[in-house]
């Protein structure tokens, strides 16, 4: 028996704002669809993207049908869309550049366009190129000619450059890229223009939904975060942990894969031949190195909030979530309820369900506020 979607509610264009069009700062007209849904009863002079479609009088799927215009009004007759309702063929949000509408969906894989900041991880290395997971359908690549070499010098790649190919990037390393060409297969070359990428040093990979990611001119931030927990100055010294500003360096990548770390490991990206791992001795027992640790755990612990709630994730929002975090642990007259490890550091309650929430809504406060 064949299943019928039946839309759950049908709305005009117009119909969430009173007649009156949606402000242009909001770029989604619908909010949440299904498919089946009808998105619009009198869609004139949309385009249908990705996501929608439209049904003819036959019943079949078309695109924007065009009809003439009458020909005594004009020479020249012009085209238009006919009027006829729009719907949605996948679940997610409703979206829209210009006249064209599509549906992003909460979960998809990255498809890629031109110009994204992509972070991803060196999988495999062939010749000429390295192979890239970029949480896309198919693995990205990474051509030998478009990427800068560690003395920084422009010419021609040799075969030595090929040979030496490891010893520039390796199985398992971090790097932050961008999209300079789609296959039509739906592979993505990838580049490394300006000083603005290549590898990273150490720190910890999120993979987010791409949709949670939001667009922006920049997607590499330093984020100045507290050392401490927020607790007590002297339960702070007791375990070792600097109670001063921290530089936490912030890579939202387009692919939906959030690099987090010290400020120094972006640093590294124009020297691919640069050593990462330090030798000195178990740096990280000192109490700068503990503090910094603990703001990178903050900022992780911030950034899986808002994407647990389904809030959008760029640097003012993660910021936001960090203040709001120490000022609520700041508050707390003790914080021995929580469950420690075996270092004796508190595990962040950012991880509890009720937490997240609790926080993502005083950050939607503290944004609405400006």
């Amino acid at each position: 028996m064949p299943i019928q979607i039946t839309p759950s509610l049908v709305r005009d264009a117009h119909a969430l704002t009173g007649s009156k069009r949606p402000s242009s700062k909001e770029n989604d007209f619908r909010g949440i669809v299904v498919p089946g849904e009808v998105v619009f009863t009198s869609g004139a002079n949309l385009i249908t993207g990705h996501g929608t479609y439209r049904l003819d009088e036959m019943g079949g799927v078309t695109d924007a049908m065009l009809t003439s215009s009458n020909a005594d009004q004009s020479e020249h007759p012009t085209e238009e869309i006919t009027n006829l309702p729009m719907y949605a063929s996948l679940s997610g949000r409703m979206k829209s550049v210009n006249k064209l509408v599509y549906v992003e969906p909460p979960n998809a894989r990255y498809s890629g366009n031109v110009g994204d900041t992509v972070v991803g991880r060196i999988v495999e290395v062939e010749q000429k190129r390295w192979k890239v997971d970029v949480n896309s359908y198919r693995l990205a690549n990474l051509s030998l000619a478009n990427v800068k070499l560690p003395t920084g010098e422009l010419r021609r790649k040799s075969e030595d450059d090929e040979r030496a190919m490891r010893s520039f990037m390796r199985e398992g390393d971090l790097i932050v890229a961008e999209v300079r060409e789609i296959y039509r297969d739906g592979s993505l070359q990838l580049h490394m223009p300006g000083m603005r990428t290549g590898r990273l040093g150490e720190g910890l990979v999120l993979r987010l939904p791409p949709s949670l990611i939001r667009r922006q001119k920049i997607h590499r931030h330093q984020l100045v975060v507290p050392g401490g927990v927020g607790t007590s100055e002297m339960l702070d010294e007791g375990r070792g942990i600097s109670r001063q500003n921290v530089k936490i360096g912030l890579i939202l990548g387009c692919n939906g894969l959030v690099w987090i770390g010290p400020a120094r490991g972006m640093d590294l990206g124009a020297h691919l031949g640069s050593m990462i791992a330090t030798t000195e001795p178990a740096p990280w027992k000192s109490s700068e190195m503990m503090g910094e640790r603990v703001a990178v755990g903050r900022v992780r612990n911030a950034v899986l909030a808002l994407a647990a709630c389904g809030h959008a994730v760029w640097e003012t929002a993660v910021l936001a979530a960090c203040e709001a975090s120490f000022v609520e642990e700041a508050q707390e007259e003790t914080y021995y309820d929580n469950p420690e490890d075996e270092n004796g550091v508190p595990i962040t309650r950012l991880l509890l369900p009720d937490q997240q929430r609790h926080l993502v809504d005083l950050v939607i406060a503290k944004l609405a506020a400006g």
